[in-house]
């Protein structure tokens, strides 16, 4: 498939676009360049382009400018070497148009395509920068795996990996060999934890009621103990409470003596405890300190008297700060005044040299020789022009020579072939008929209709010996009754519900089964294991024992007398023996029960077992009743399967037969076609005085037709090019004259421009070179004056700071009357400064000794404050105890704290005596523990705690056995736990059934994805491989000089061979290179599929963003090799991207869409 053209009619933001892609030229690369700006409309082209092949989407978002109803598509595609003319229009059915807006059927686009639907072809048939990005990961994914990479290239599924690596997890998450943990495992655990559930509550109603009472008596038992083991317990702690209390008692007996002693001590603050160590500590702590303070101020005072301050050398220093910037100049202009006359000295020596260079050595007056700003504005303006002159003028001359020379060889060539006299307009409609001709498409509708009639035919046949026996003709297969898509889907859906219904039944027959002999073989145990006899045997045993009572009461003998003993002793026996195993036989009994159930569920599921066979044979023998009336050879059994097999068989022959009978129809149409156009060729020759024969074919006409206008073309080419040259000849001849006159106007220019300054003085015009040379020297010549002037003015007022420095320093220092010594100023300077930094600093230290006396003084007023406090607080303490010392008044103050402490013991141990013994009045309690016996009270203690761990034990001990029967009681829920249980056990298998099915799905398609890979690569390898390795050669410039495999346990692993024969595993390569890869595979993928299908266009969307030139340029390259075999398309908003492309491949071609149009902006 190609597309010639794509009609934009109403779409998107088109409206009448067309983009004409041209027909494919034999031996170019078919490659195309779409060109914009953003916003130009190039997605839009590319949707609609999709759009055409599959139909306008339902929700398509290109309806912003025409809306669904009126959206046209429309192309011109060759389809199997046919041009065809096609148009989409958004409709539900039927949107697929030919010529004359007439319907046509999807099949036309979607059977040269292969069937493939829009997802697949944008997967397979385009590349863009995000797919590209996808396909290098995928490498990464696949770790190297050559049979995925190869499928992904070919079929642009880049995530096949992931798929697979998430399909494997999957089918691990439901079940793995000896893994910790999976979904199915899980579901076998619960289902055990349901089954023993089940057998723990399943109990019968005789050993509940058993289970009921043991549980009542227990808890009477227990309550019964538990009451005397607390009477014991209450009289324990009555004895324990009146054995702690006497010791207590005669401790605070003792305290109460000891308060009587402290009774006189005269109560204090509470605080003075806390006070006291702070204030014997401040009284010591303010005489240190009164001692110091006298001591510091007698110091100052006499460091006040010694400080002599030089008033006057104080009073100077404040003038020195007021010149000290007039020092700092004074200072600058000692150190730079060399330097400066040096400079000076430069400058006069440099604009001398420029004078002498300028041939003007004695000018006093260097600035007289600056020229204006409006004659040096003209000199530069006519020493720019001239450049431009003297190149207009060379080139003028240059081309009118090549103009005059171009103009004889051409009238030599005219005059020598002479033109022979021919009929213009004749030959302009033999060229209109021959234009018209060549796109008639006859000649390849009958190659293209008599090849699909070959192949059409061997198709058939080969179809039709598929159908045999069934079908030996087309009109008896055509003519065939056959069953309905309803009824073969009503057969199907039928036999599938009873192939379940038979494997559902056939697992309840092997699970019952399985249960009956558990049972039988649990019934064995127990009566083996136990010995305990069933309730068979003893109804057994009783009838034989009334049998004897009978005949012993009829006869009255001693051997009935014996027989009766024996049957009456053993029916004993027996009744004994099941009374001892009640337990045992309660479970017999259970499990006779459950045996008989499963039985009666057997026998049912055997019933529906026949019945789900009996369904399945029915619908079978309708089947092939069916088949029968369809094709009496019908014999024996035939499946579903089979006879929907062969129904699609013979779809495919009644699809073949038409494509047939429409293949003849379209090769006679063609024939006539041909017929016809050769006889108007002939006329048109006729008509336009071609001598030709009349018996030529089609195509030898229209080569002597061809030859004929090729000649006037000619003929006429030549008079045009020769009235081209005359006219370019006289244009040059003026550009040649306009040169010259404007050289001629140059030249008066300047001479006038230098007679009006010095550089014209003694009537001799200068030439361009020396004024130019003159310029240059004017230009030194400027700054120099400049700078010199600068110097003179910086020279002159650093003297006039030094002069005005020295008359302040004179007056000072006659101020500090110093006489003047020889040395320099700044000497000087320093003397005076040390003296002024002296007196300054006596004086600052006068003032802050001065300042420290003061500060002294008042802290001495504070601290004699604060002695005076201390001593009044003491005063207080000392006379409340009638003590001299503070050593005194602490000694009161922990006598009080005593007394205290006492108090509160005594408080806290009659309130623990009352509590212990519940008694508030505490002389009761004094009496009360005053006549109790203390020896007789341990004794019976020691009596009382023996029999309480006696008690205690029995209680626990009952505690056990009534929390076990408890335990059994509640573990019995009834028969609707029973139930519940069994529907959850179901439930459970049923949904392992399910996860198991999902298992085995997953495990089948992974197995046959990877087989299918295998087999792709082992298909596939040769030859993509080959063209893989060659085109990642190219788009890595050599980095790479190919591709090779290695083996990997059970598959093959790529690799990449660099050019010093390194090699390195795909899935080790940098991001880019992976890239890089990823697109050559992509490139080996085309073409492998061009090979064995008819190849469609390929379209790559701006996937070269981020390579540089150098890339861009191998990755045009491997896409004109592509379309040497197919067409390719790429789209781009780079402008440089096309020109690589036309660099690399010249007949690409180039289709430009218009930027979008920007609205004007209204004035404000």
């Amino acid at each position: 498939m190609r597309i010639n053209r794509l009609d934009l009619t109403r779409y998107g933001k088109f409206t009448d676009k067309h983009i004409d892609f041209g027909p494919v030229e034999p031996g170019r690369p078919d490659l195309h360049i779409i060109y914009g700006p953003n916003e130009a409309g190039k997605s839009t082209a590319l949707s609609a382009f999709l759009d055409l092949l599959f139909g306008i989407e339902s929700r398509s978002r290109y309806d912003f400018l025409h809306p669904y109803s009126t959206m046209r598509i429309g192309a011109a595609l060759d389809i199997r070497g046919v041009a065809r003319e096609l148009v989409r229009i958004k409709k539900p059915q039927n949107s697929l148009l030919g010529p004359g807006d007439q319907p046509i059927g999807e099949h036309l686009i979607l059977g040269e395509l292969g069937g493939v639907e829009r997802d697949v072809y944008c997967a397979m048939f385009s590349l863009d920068d995000d797919t590209l990005e996808e396909g290098g990961e995928s490498i990464l994914a696949s770790k190297g795996d050559l049979g995925q990479l190869l499928f992904s290239a070919s079929t642009g599924l880049a995530a096949l990996s992931q798929t697979l690596v998430e399909l494997r997890s999957q089918a691990d998450g439901l079940f793995k060999l000896r893994a910790r943990s999976s979904e199915i495992g899980d579901l076998k655990s619960r289902l055990s934890d349901l089954k023993e559930r089940k057998e723990q509550i399943d109990t019968l109603a005789t050993h509940y009621r058993q289970m009921v009472e043991t549980k009542e008596r227990s808890l009477a038992h227990y309550d019964e103990a538990m009451a005397d083991r607390t009477r014991t317990q209450l009289r324990l702690d009555e004895i324990k409470n009146l054995l702690t209390a006497l010791p207590r008692l005669a401790e605070l007996r003792d305290i109460r003596d000891s308060l009587a002693e402290l009774q006189d001590v005269p109560e204090a603050p509470p605080s003075w405890g806390n006070e006291l160590p702070a204030l014997h500590q401040e009284d010591i702590e303010l005489a240190v300190k009164r001692e110091t303070a006298k001591a510091s101020m007698a110091e100052l005072e006499k460091g006040l008297n010694v400080i002599a301050v030089d008033e006057i050398a104080v009073t100077v220093g404040q003038r020195m700060d007021a010149i000290g910037e007039l020092h700092a100049r004074y200072v600058t202009a000692e150190r730079d005044l060399p330097d400066r006359r040096l400079q000076l000295t430069e400058v006069d020596r440099e604009i001398a040299n420029i004078l002498r260079l300028l041939e003007r050595p004695e000018e006093d007056e260097p600035s007289s020789l600056m020229l204006g700003s409006r004659i040096s504005g003209s000199i530069r303006d006519l020493v720019e022009r001239r450049s431009g002159i003297d190149a207009t003028l060379q080139n003028a001359k240059r081309e009118a020579e090549e103009a005059n020379r171009r103009l004889i060889e051409l009238q030599s060539k005219l005059s020598s072939e002479a033109a022979a006299a021919t009929n213009s307009k004749a030959i302009a409609a033999l060229a209109s008929e021959l234009s018209a001709l060549r796109e008639n498409d006859h000649a390849a509708r009958r190659r293209v209709a008599e090849r699909s009639r070959v192949d059409l035919k061997e198709t058939l046949a080969q179809q039709m010996s598929e159908l045999r026996p069934w079908g030996e003709s087309l009109d008896q297969v055509r003519q065939m009754r056959v069953p309905s898509p309803s009824e073969l889907e009503a057969w199907k859906s039928a036999l599938s519900k009873e192939e379940a219904e038979i494997d559902r039944y056939s697992d309840d027959s092997g699970r019952l089964t399985s249960e009956l002999r558990r049972l039988r073989a649990e019934l064995d145990a127990l009566k083996n294991s136990t010995g305990v006899v069933d309730d068979h045997e003893a109804a057994t045993s009783r009838s034989a024992r009334e049998a004897a009572w009978a005949t012993h009461r009829d006869a009255l003998d001693e051997s009935t007398a014996a027989a009766f003993e024996i049957e009456l002793r053993k029916d004993d026996l027996i009744t004994s023996a099941r009374l001892g195993h009640m337990s045992d036989l309660a479970k017999l009994n259970q499990t006779y029960q459950r045996l008989a159930v499963a039985e009666a569920e057997l026998e049912r599921s055997a019933e529906l077992l026949n019945a789900a066979k009996s369904k399945r044979e029915a619908i079978r023998a309708e089947i092939l009743d069916s088949a029968r009336k369809m094709a009496l050879t019908v014999s024996g059994e035939i499946k579903l399967g089979g006879l929907e097999a062969w129904l699609g068989r013979r779809e495919m022959v009644l699809a073949t037969a038409d494509l047939l009978r429409e293949a003849e129809g379209d090769l006679r149409q063609a024939e006539a076609d041909g017929a016809a156009a050769r006889n108007r060729l002939s006329v048109a020759l006729s008509a336009a005085a071609v001598s030709h024969d009349h018996s030529d074919s089609y195509e030898a006409l229209l080569a002597t037709a061809q030859s004929a206008v090729d000649l006037e073309v000619e003929h006429k080419n030549l008079r045009e090019q020769l009235e081209r040259c005359e006219r370019e000849q006289a244009f040059r001849q003026s550009a040649l004259e306009t040169a010259t006159a404007d050289e001629a106007q140059w030249d008066a220019s300047w001479a006038e421009v230098c007679k009006s300054c010095w550089l014209g003085a003694g009537g001799t015009i200068p030439s361009l070179a020396t004024v130019k040379e003159v310029m240059d020297r004017l230009a030194e010549l400027s700054p120099a004056a400049q700078r010199q002037a600068g110097l003179a003015d910086r020279i002159a007022k650093m003297v006039e700071d030094q002069a005005a420095f020295l008359r302040e320093l004179a007056a000072m220092v006659a101020e500090l009357g110093l006489e003047r010594p020889a040395e320099s100023a700044l000497k000087l300077w320093a003397l005076m400064s040390a003296r002024v930094e002296e007196a300054r600093s006596k004086k600052a230290e006068r003032e802050s000794k001065h300042l420290a006396l003061e500060n002294q003084i008042l802290k001495s007023r504070d601290l004699e404050a604060e002695i005076a406090i201390c001593e009044r607080r003491k005063s207080e303490m000392t006379h409340l105890f009638g003590v001299s010392s503070l050593q005194d008044v602490e000694k009161k103050l922990r006598m009080i704290e005593q007394r205290r402490d006492l108090r509160r013991r005594s408080s806290i141990i009659e309130r623990e005596i009352r509590d212990a013994l519940s008694i508030q009045d505490m002389a009761n309690v004094e009496q009360m523990l005053d006549a109790a016996d203390r020896l007789a009270l341990e004794a019976e203690q020691v009596e009382l705690r023996a029999r309480f761990e006696d008690q205690d034990r029995r209680v626990r001990d009952l505690f056990t056995a009534y929390s076990k029967a408890s335990d059994e009681v509640d573990a019995v829920d009834g028969d609707s736990a029973v139930a519940a249980l069994e529907e959850q056990r179901r439930t459970v298998l049923l949904e392992i059934e399910d996860k198991a099915f999902s298992y085995f799905r997953l495990r089948a398609g992974i197995v046959a994805a990877e087989q299918a890979l295998r087999l792709y690569r082992e298909k596939h390898r040769s030859s993509m491989m080959l063209r893989a390795s060659e085109a990642f050669q190219v788009i890595s410039r050599g980095a790479y000089r190919g591709l090779a495999t290695q083996p990997d346990k059970d598959t093959e692993v790529l690799i990449g061979i660099g050019a010093d024969g390194s090699s390195k595993l795909a899935q080790e390569m940098s991001k880019g290179t992976r890239f890089q890869l990823y697109l050559a595979l992509r490139v080996a993928g085309y073409h492998e599929f061009a090979q064995s299908r008819t190849p469609v266009p390929f379209i790559a969307d701006d996937i070269m963003e981020t390579f540089d030139d150098f890339r861009a340029e191998e990755a045009f390259r491997l896409f004109a090799d592509m379309a040497k075999v197919g067409q390719v398309i790429y789209l781009t908003h780079h402008q440089h991207l096309c020109d690589i492309a036309r660099r690399v491949c010249p007949n690409a071609r180039i289709h430009e869409l218009a930027a979008p149009l920007v609205p004007e902006r209204r004035a404000a």
